[in-house]
């Protein structure tokens, strides 16, 4: 009784094992800091933010359950052509010239690997993206991008029914499975809109920031062949995402609120998160071109539907350096065997100095 109780069990935690990265494979890489990984939510928003700007991803998830998910990346994006233009200021009869970009190029790398038998995603994506100026404080970006992806399994990792010889398992043994291919590669291709509304403040204590961001992206348009069996056509579904975030600064204090939203769809996949974030001005420094360099702690509360709550923390250094750690606690049906526990992500992140920082002024004639 002893043996078959403790085969049962073994059972139980393989099936657990096998079932649950089959799950990720129909889904993409996902992280939990919905902002922080432009080119895996839209193409559009690669060079939205700074002119340039680095980043470090780590995701650690489903420990307590069984073998552990992992995912890292690393991204880097970049304004690349300036073009000047000149704007009069009627207060103080000055024209300020600036530089506008209009082009942006990104390139990241995210790699995946799930379960016992290290079932990999890796991707290396290039994304460009162009922006149109739509009015004073307003512009629509379009973003392309173009991916190699590789998928992989160690299938030696792994056990099957046809390996028990009756008494135990014996990984020797044929497992009778027919694979095509352990490993492959195929090319993906994704598109986006995104559109930007932004006031700045001049003024350092009134704090009345306003910005609003929407995007709506596709991916896997080439619906490509995603399959490790003979014989068998799956294509990867398109995926379709629509994101938004907001900046609301409440006027005359050291807050700000910047609420966030995710939705995925992509076949029967459905993937919402939504939530917000209290931001904590500690620091504010604005140089002679009247720029508003600021510091804050940064505290958020996400909800993934059906799925998890997000807890967030950050500490961003006058918007230049920033890291960012996240906890999933798990609330689904699965929170028996994960007590409540999800998964730790960091994001460590370098951004240069806005795009108009410096800037020429001279009086109007």
């Amino acid at each position: 009784m002893k043996s078959k109780n403790q085969l049962a069990k073994a059972l139980s935690v393989y099936t657990l094992g096998l079932i649950l990265p089959l799950k990720m494979m129909s889904q993409d890489i996902h992280f939990s800091q919905i902002n922080q990984n432009a080119s895996l939510i839209n193409p559009a928003l690669t060079g939205a933010s700074h002119v340039l700007s680095a980043s470090l991803m780590y995701r650690d998830q489903w420990r307590t359950v069984a073998s552990p998910y992992k995912t890292f990346g690393v991204n880097i994006e970049s304004r690349l052509k300036n073009s000047g233009w000149n704007k009069v200021e009627n207060q103080s009869m000055t024209f300020t010239q600036q530089s506008y970009n209009r082009l942006a190029a990104g390139l990241s790398f995210y790699n995946d690997q799930a379960g016992d038998g290290n079932m990999g995603t890796s991707n290396i994506n290039l994304s460009l993206a162009t922006f149109v100026k739509t009015g004073a404080n307003s512009n629509l970006s379009l973003g392309l991008q173009g991916s190699m992806v590789q998928k992989k399994v160690d299938i030696n990792k792994l056990i099957f029914s046809n390996q028990y010889n009756g008494t135990t398992y014996d990984q020797s043994l044929n497992n009778g499975e027919n694979s095509s291919a352990l490993s492959f590669i195929y090319p993906d291709f994704a598109g986006g809109l995104n559109w930007v509304y932004e006031i700045k403040d001049k003024m350092i204590a009134s704090n009345f920031n306003r910005k609003a961001n929407f995007g709506f992206a596709i991916y896997h348009i080439n619906k490509p062949k995603n399959t490790y069996l003979a014989g068998n056509n799956s294509n990867l579904n398109m995926k379709y995402i629509f994101n938004g975030d907001f900046l609301i600064g409440i006027r005359n204090s050291n807050y700000a609120i910047a609420p966030a939203y995710l939705a995925q769809f992509q076949g029967k996949n459905v993937n919402i998160v939504a939530g917000s974030v209290l931001k904590y001005y500690i620091k504010e420094d604005s140089k002679y071109t009247g720029i508003i360099q600021r510091s804050s702690l940064n505290f958020g509360v996400f909800y993934r539907y059906k799925d998890a709550m997000i807890l967030s923390f950050s500490y961003d250094k006058r918007q230049q350096y920033s890291v960012s750690v996240s906890y999933d606690v798990n609330v689904s049906g699965l929170n028996t065997v994960s007590k409540f526990s999800g998964g730790p992500e960091i994001t460590l992140r370098y951004n240069t100095a806005n795009a108009y920082l410096y800037q020429k002024k001279e009086k109007v004639e």
